[in-house]
Parts: structure tokens; sequence; C-alpha cells
């Protein structure tokens, strides 16, 4: 058993640290292929978060976005100054410790020390949960919480269960996919009240903290929009306008295919995880909380898919919550097959396969192509930074958000319509007021 030599608490510190530690070996790798940005959003979301330190707002961004992301971005640069560097540093910082909390949550529903590294270890190492560790951007850790608000709700202790809600709002301020989960824990919080009378106070705290995060978001929406689901009609109307998928066919499988495709070992130890749950009946019982909050979760995003109402880039970005739960039932599963007598060599072969395996998908790191890259607009944004006064912007697309990220004062400037012309590092076009 992994860890085994040390007392019961070394043990577990022994393991969040090593989690912690493959997490930002595998961050430092990825920035050695070249990673850069997932998309124009991650400046664009920097520039709302610098805005935000500011001028501080209820809703920072007055769109679609969800507003906890640019308060806790946005907060850290009143303290440390307004700057891309900043965003990245934070955003590294949350990616590393992310896996943290999976691992905590694996073993409040009573896993093994050895079944929640293996599990914390599978979630975090995919690309995906890689490269998002190192934008700022809140689909990681926003995912990585509202997955581990199923494994404390599942754990079925009161306690827990607070610390399940308080995962729910942070996520649901966070990230729409996840919303899901705030019904599940609000559902499973009523039968339980109604079943059992010690905890009755925790668990409708739980229940509560899910509720406040979808029921202020959407209240803020009413009030500042007039329509309630404006959020859902902003996204709708901007993914007609970029295209996407086509047929109802192709939106219902484009997640579940995103699932096998970009996260294919995960799914694998998830089948492994299966057919060790299925000779354990308890086990069956213990993950059917948070798998049922997986499907609930993939569910949703694949009818927001179908009524043009899911992310528009990268489904694979949404499935951050899916992948935990997926990777923690498969830790469960290979730690319980490694103990059968002489299946520690079988493990430690295909440990290394995996690592080589996610090494090689770990280098194709997203937007590293010469026309997605955004080198040229942050020099420029870092050197307009020492220029006084108003600057007119007029960009050919999205690549302003890095230019206006890297000057960091975005009350200097002023956008123009933009030209619709072919990105090059010229754009955009920069005028001095």
């Amino acid at each position: 058993m992994l860890f085994s030599r040390l007392t019961p608490r070394s043990q577990d510190v022994a393991a969040v640290g090593a989690v912690i530690a493959l997490k930002i070996g595998a961050m430092v790798y990825a920035l050695h292929c070249g990673f850069a940005q997932v998309s124009d959003d991650d400046y664009a979301r920097t520039v709302i978060a610098e805005t935000f330190a500011h001028a501080p707002s209820l809703d920072p961004s007055g769109t679609s976005w969800l507003p906890l992301p640019f308060w806790l971005y946005g907060g850290v640069m009143m303290v440390f100054g307004r700057s891309l560097a900043v965003a990245h540093v934070l955003a590294f910082v949350l990616g590393a410790v992310a896996p943290a909390i999976a691992y905590a949550g694996l073993r409040s529903m009573g896993n093994a020390r050895d079944a929640a590294f293996i599990g914390a270890a599978l979630g975090a190492l995919t690309p995906w949960s890689v490269w998002l560790g190192l934008a700022p951007v809140p689909e990681g850790w926003a995912g990585v919480c509202a997955a581990s608000a199923l494994f404390f709700l599942a754990s079925g202790a009161p306690r827990n269960a607070l610390v399940s809600g308080g995962l729910v709002l942070v996520s649901c301020l966070s990230r729409y996919e996840v919303w899901p989960v705030a019904a599940l824990v609000m559902a499973v919080g009523v039968a339980r009240i109604a079943r059992q009378r010690d905890g009755r106070g925790a668990v409708a705290g739980a229940a509560l903290l899910a509720a406040v995060g979808p029921m202020l978001w959407l209240a803020n929406n009413l009030h500042s929009h007039g329509e309630l689901l404006h959020f859902f009609t902003r996204v709708a109307a901007f993914r007609r306008a970029t295209g996407g998928a086509t047929t109802v066919g192709e939106r219902v499988c484009e997640y579940p295919l995103a699932l096998v495709r970009d996260a294919p070992e995960v799914v694998v130890a998830g089948i492994v995880g299966i057919v060790a749950a299925a000779l354990r009946r308890d086990s069956c019982k213990r993950w059917s909380v948070p798998l049922g909050g997986a499907t609930l979760v993939l569910v949703f995003l694949i009818y927001g898919d179908v009524h043009d109402g899911a992310p528009t880039h990268h489904p694979a970005r949404a499935l951050v919550l899916v992948l935990t739960v997926i990777a923690g039932l498969g830790g469960a599963g290979i730690a319980s097959f490694a103990r059968v007598r002489g299946a520690h060599w079988a493990v430690s072969a295909g440990a290394v396969a995996w690592l080589s395996f996610v090494a090689m998908r770990i280098r194709a790191v997203p937007g590293a192509s010469d026309g997605e890259r955004r080198d040229a607009q942050i020099e420029r944004g870092r050197a307009l930074a020492s220029i006084t006064g108003t600057l007119d912007v007029t960009p050919c697309a999205y690549e302003h958000f890095a230019l206006i990220a890297a000057l960091g004062a975005p009350e200097r400037v002023v956008i123009e319509p933009a030209t619709h012309e072919p990105v090059t590092p010229a754009c955009p076009r920069v005028v001095l007021r």
C-alpha cells in the first residue's frame, strides 16, 4: 500500500503533497511544451478582473459570465497589482491545489489512501486539467470543487454535508455546468432531513448553501437585464452567431465523444472502477451520489448543446467535474485490484504507461499555432503601459484582449468596432488620443 510506512496523519500529508507535486510537474512540463493560453477568453477574463480591481462591482463582467472568479482574481490584483503575471500565478496556485480538494473528498467517502491518491492523480493529470490549471479561467478548479462536493455529500456525515454545500456555492458562482450538482445536494438534503434526526441543521445548511449561488444569479439577471435566463439567451445568441455542431445528432454526441477523445485513460480507469464496485455492493451504493451527479451534469451539457446554450469552444473544458468523478471511481478500482497478490507489477507497468501516454498528449497544447498565439499583442501592451493617456483600440477579432490585459489598465482603453480582418501581429490598431 502507498505511504504505508508513515503514521496515518503523515500518510495523508504525503499523499496530498505527492498529488500536488505531480500536478505542478505536469503544468511546468506544459509550459515547457509551449503552453501560452487556452483561448482569447483567458485574456478577456483577465481584463474584467483588472477592471474589477480598479472599480469593484457585484457583476464585474456585465455579461453571461458568473462573478466569483472576477471577485477572486480582482481581489488578489488589489493587493499585488493588475497584471497578466498576477493572473497567471494565481491560476497556477489554484491549479496546483485543486487535486488536494479532490483527495480530501475521496477520503471523506471512506476510500483508502492509495485509492484516493490514484483517483486524485488520474483526474489531475488529464491534459485539460493541466492546461486549465495554467489558464486564468475557472473551469478547472470549479469543476474539481463541484466533484469534491459530491464526494463529501456521499460520505453521509452532517459535517461533510456543510463542506459539500460550501464547495457547491463556490463552483455555482463560477461555472454553469455544475448547477445540477446544487439541485442534487438540495434533493439529498431534503431526503436526509425527512428520514434522520441527527445533524438536520447541518444538512439544511448545506442545502441552503447549494441554493444560494444559482438563486442569487437568477435574481441578478432579472434585476439587471429584466430576464431571469438572460445569460442563457446571451450564450445561445453567441453560439448561433459563431456556429458549431449543426445537427441534433452531432450535438447529442459532442460531449460523450469529447469525454472519450480527450481523456481515454480516465474512461478506461472508470471501467475498471465499475467492475470493482460491482464486485462489492457497498461500493456501488457509496458511488451512487457522485455518479448520479456526474450523469446529471453530462445530461445538462447535452441539453444545453442541443439548445445552443452550452460552452462554444473546447467541450472538454466543461467536463472536469465528470472526469474527476470517473477518475475517483477508477482510482478506487485500481487500488482494489492492486491489493491482489502479485498485481503490483502490473500496476507499476500501467503507471509508467499512463504517465508516458499523458506526457505525450500534454505536449499538444491548445492555442500554440502562430495564428492563435498573442505574444506580439502582449509585448505591445506592456510597452504601452509606460505611455500616459487614453488609447483607441481597433481589434481585428478578439486579439485585443491580450494587449489590454498586458497593459494592466483597461479604463484607459476605448474599444472601437472590430474590422473582422484576419488576425496578424499588427492587430489591433492602437492610436493615442
